[in-house]
């Protein structure tokens, strides 16, 4: 935890809220209920996402900013020039791939279900048809209900938010990344993720159309991180901040 955080200092991250862009600046846009790859503590956004782009921001000598929006308006903003680079989970696909460059992946994960604990009627993808499944807005886990079932899901601003919907009886199930869904369901005993995936993906981070150079540099430092371990250190010291903060321990020294 105290490693990461390091190595946000000396790649001179700027909290969400201070962006500001200029010739020395990396804005990062993300969305900020993702763990472990981006969420809020005390009001800075942390996460694997945001230890990556400070990596980025570091090898190009800049300072790293970064911005929260909602996920469905992401891709638009990187794309609208607002920010430099984007990286919230963001699965790549062929859609997305018309609109923005991605770098190589960082990690393989998917999506799965998450059901009321010991809710026999959900049990795998079948059985959610014509059922009311909550999903994240925008996600890959909205186009699976659409695409791949035929169904329209009820959609939420996060995966958390779908799972209290769950929880309230609004829904019958939640199709979510997995790592959130992991990181949900670890800490609440009312609810549990299926272990089969309902599918595969690829994260990595997006840059605009033609962005060759800040490509170029994304691929080294993921390749770097990769190779060295240091992307297992982000993902370690980011699910023990999150898991921190919902013991109620962070910052009781």
């Amino acid at each position: 935890m105290k490693k990461t955080m390091m190595a946000l200092a000396m790649a001179g991250l700027v909290m969400a809220g201070c962006a500001k862009k200029d010739a020395n600046t990396l804005v990062m846009v993300t969305e900020a209920t993702f763990p472990p790859y981006e969420f809020l503590d005390a009001g800075e956004i942390v996460g694997i996402d945001v230890s990556i782009c400070a990596e980025i921001a570091k090898e190009l000598g800049k300072t790293l900013a970064v911005q929260d929006q909602k996920f469905e308006a992401v891709i638009p903003s990187l794309m609208a020039g607002k920010a430099d680079i984007a990286a919230a989970g963001i699965t790549v696909t062929e859609d997305r791939k018309q609109n923005v460059d991605f770098s190589i992946p960082y990690v393989t994960t998917g999506i799965a279900i998450i059901r009321k604990t010991g809710d026999e009627a959900i049990t795998g993808g079948d059985s959610l048809k014509g059922k009311r499944v909550g999903v994240q807005s925008g996600t890959t886990s909205d186009t699976y209900l659409v695409d791949e079932m035929g169904q329209e899901p009820d959609r939420y601003d996060s995966p958390a938010s779908a799972v209290a919907a769950l929880k309230a009886g609004k829904v019958d199930a939640v199709v979510a990344d997995i790592d959130p869904a992991t990181a949900i369901t670890a800490k609440d005993a009312d609810v549990e993720m299926l272990p089969e995936p309902l599918s595969k993906e690829d994260y990595a981070v997006a840059v605009r159309k033609g962005n060759a150079e800040l490509l170029a540099v994304a691929n080294r430092v993921i390749e770097r991180i990769k190779a060295s371990g240091e992307y297992d250190k982000f993902r370690e010291e980011a699910q023990a901040r999150f898991e921190a903060i919902n013991q109620g321990a962070l910052g009781q020294d």
